[in-house]
């Protein structure tokens, strides 16, 4: 037996053998040392750990971790018998797929066959394709194939073979081959898009050479278009090119579009596709002829994201008149949503509408961005109702003996928050919203605050927001607060908005922890301020991210001249993006520039930000004071807090 096959079986003859250790935390530091010793790959240490711990909740973990690390090794009865012990645990699909991918690796294909089921990863789907062939099972592979090639990614080498095989059969045909190349450009794979240009038919990759080149160079291309046949690839290429040319340039696209659509014999929703695209785009521009080109589309395409931007192209013009058009020719479920109530109100105030102060009025009692905006504007307290949560013994002493809500709290101990946020995913399937509700209590208590987060919302408890808006890391903010003259409100708003209080947050783009920075922007901070930083890493530390997000903030305070709004705005797109905004639009009231951004993540999460610092404003026990200085410049702190009857 090799040596990484005994050291696998041994676990399994040890685990049980040894009594358990009765002290919890020197269980906690065993389990400790073990995982440390996995992400060192020392499987004796690991075996060591497993051994001491055979009653530790956490144990299974180790054993996961082992057995990944060794995963060609372990003997099929083992494997399935630990899966099958462990299928709920948050370690089992991760687990199962590699051991999964593995057994296709090592071309174990009866095997890999009986074991699949409904695996959705794509590898796996690949080696059971790959199996499928080799064991002379063909029967309608070729559309289980054809659904993995298509994609606007590269696949994995371990498809290789399974598409090798598909081609012989014929495929792909002309019309998936153009498929796949569309769903390749569409996702900027252009390298991708030029290696799929061998499968499309000979006589038609002069327009795949276009549709790249307009992809490519878009202004040239374009220029050169009227030069070609009037064929349905010819304006399927150029409706492709004007579209996404007039997200980036749109008086460009319009131009093109003014020759182009002369040239060719465009359908009726062809034409209006490209037109919608360029009024659509002219108005988040905030051009003044935004309204009219809107107004000239036909009415199919006046949809409802073209009539939000006609409202925020007419309120940029204060043309408020048209503001209320706009909001009145939407869906009756739009227009109920807070956002177009307020902007309504805000219309009706400006053509000064005896109605406009019922709209606020109706809109003042929820504790929403928007509603805290209306009450500021009546003069009157902002409408907070605090729900007050009790803890009930009997339910917590019964969850704190549940197996499964210990595995979360261990984990969470643990420095394990991504499974024990999967565990938690799982057992709330099976508790009630009071369960819930007591679980957070709990998780608050021990200050894990994003998992109260998460539990009161599922229990629909969004009023109660001591535990919703919790103050983390509170000696450490204020300090720092204090230290860089930021509002602490504002940074614990950036905070709850940024991660819901998760220490270990990462965003697709790669920023982490609590105040969610970039890496390089905090390498940059902590040089400039003399602060402690080692790496991406030590960003998921609270005592290393907080730190350096409010110093970071302290120097857009600056840089944007106390203005909070412009610097939450530049938290999110970036400084040189405000600049620009601010440059472009210098007069604007506060809220009609928050109301108009371009990017749509910065226009919701400016609001957010502000909503949330008004609830630590709250918290914090002083007069709501950052929306009523920010949107109304020189109106002094709200008249504080009420809640309604």
């Amino acid at each position: 037996m090799k040596a990484s096959r005994l050291v696998v079986v041994t676990v399994f003859a040890l685990f049980g053998a040894m009594p358990a250790l009765a002290d919890l935390e020197q269980q906690r530091e065993t389990f400790r040392q073990g995982w440390q010793a996995a992400e060192r790959g020392d499987q004796a240490g690991m075996v060591r750990a497993i051994a001491a711990l055979p009653d530790y909740a956490l144990t299974p973990y180790l054993q996961f971790e082992l057995f990944r690390q060794r995963i060609d090794r372990v003997p099929e009865t083992v494997m399935t018998q630990f899966l099958a012990r462990y299928r709920d645990w948050s370690f089992h699909d991760q687990l199962e797929r590699a051991w999964l991918r593995s057994l296709g690796e090592r071309e174990a294909f009866d095997r890999l066959l009986a074991r699949t089921g409904d695996s959705r990863d794509i590898e796996v789907r690949c080696h059971v394709a790959r199996a499928k062939i080799r064991l002379g099972r063909t029967d309608g592979l070729v559309p289980e194939v054809r659904d993995l090639w298509l994609s606007g990614r590269s696949r994995p080498d371990a498809c290789d073979e399974a598409f090798a095989w598909w081609r012989r059969q014929g495929e792909p045909d002309a019309d998936t081959a153009w498929r796949r190349f569309r769903l390749a450009l569409d996702a900027g794979e252009t390298g991708l898009a030029r290696y799929l240009r061998r499968y499309l038919p000979a006589d038609e990759r002069e327009w795949a050479d276009r549709w790249i080149a307009v992809e490519q160079r878009p202004h040239a291309t374009l220029r050169q278009a009227r030069q070609w046949r009037d064929l349905d690839y010819a304006r399927l290429v150029i409706q492709w090119g004007l579209e996404r040319l007039a997200r980036s340039d749109w008086e460009a696209a319009s131009e093109s579009w003014r020759v182009l659509s002369r040239h060719f014999a465009w359908s009726d929703s062809q034409a209006a596709a490209v037109e919608r695209e360029i009024a659509l785009f002219r108005a988040v521009a905030l051009d003044k002829g935004a309204i009219g080109a809107i107004d000239a589309l036909p009415e199919a395409v006046r949809d409802q994201q073209i009539l939000a931007w006609r409202a925020r192209a007419a309120m940029s013009q204060s043309n408020w008149s048209e503001v209320l058009a706009s909001i009145e020719a939407m869906s009756l479920r739009e227009q109920a949503d807070a956002r177009w109530r307020y902007w309504r109100g805000r219309a009706l105030a400006e053509l000064q509408r005896p109605e406009a102060m019922l709209a606020f009025t109706s809109l003042s009692t929820e504790a929403h961005y928007y509603g805290f905006l209306a009450a500021s504007r009546l003069g009157q307290p902002l409408s907070l109702c605090d729900e007050t949560l009790h803890s009930d013994d009997a339910i917590q002493r019964r969850l704190l003996r549940d197996a499964e809500f210990e595995r979360v709290l261990e984990l969470f101990h643990a420095g394990l928050p991504w499974h024990a946020r999967s565990t938690w995913r799982h057992l709330s399937r099976r508790l009630i919203d009071r369960e819930i509700e007591q679980a957070a209590l709990i998780a608050a208590g021990r200050g894990w605050h994003h998992l109260s987060i998460v539990a009161l919302n599922q229990a629909g408890r969004r009023q109660a927001y001591p535990w919703r808006f919790p103050m983390a890391a509170k000696g450490t903010v204020l300090a720092e607060a204090k230290r860089y003259g930021v509002d602490p409100a504002l940074a614990y708003g950036l905070m709850r908005a940024e991660s819901a209080m998760q220490p270990d947050a990462r965003s697709h783009a790669g920023a982490l922890g609590l105040l969610q920075l970039m890496p390089g922007t905090a390498q940059a901070v902590a040089r400039r301020n003399g602060l402690r930083y080692n790496g991406a890493e030590s960003l998921t530390d609270p005592e290393v991210n907080v730190p350096l997000g409010i110093a970071h903030l302290g120097e857009l305070h600056r840089d944007f001249g106390g203005n909070w709004v412009r610097v939450a705005a530049a938290y999110n797109a970036g400084a040189n993006a405000v600049e620009r905004w601010v440059d472009e639009r210098p007069d604007t009231p506060p809220d009609v520039w928050i109301e108009t951004l371009p990017y749509y993540e910065t226009r919701d999460y400016v609001p957010k930000v502000l909503a949330f610092a008004t609830i630590y404003e709250w918290q914090l026990e002083r007069r709501p004071q950052l929306l009523a200085a920010e949107i109304r410049p020189g109106s002094g702190p709200a008249a504080g807090f009420v809640c309604p009857p």
